[in-house]
């Protein structure tokens, strides 16, 4: 990602990389969530499985 992408987008394209890595590598669902910025420059996540359809 270029460095002034927005950090919305940002942390949306790594949402869905890490989406599709557990899918393509351990075939599972996940949902990804973003935990407030403590500092503008670090964001935390949380990885869940997803729930079952």
């Amino acid at each position: 990602m270029p460095i002034n992408t927005d950090p919305q987008d940002a942390r949306a394209a790594a949402a869905v990389m890490v989406t599709e890595l557990a899918r393509d590598f351990h075939d599972i669902d996940v949902e990804v969530s973003w935990d407030p910025p403590q500092e503008p420059w670090s964001w935390t996540a949380q990885v869940t499985l997803a729930a079952r359809k």
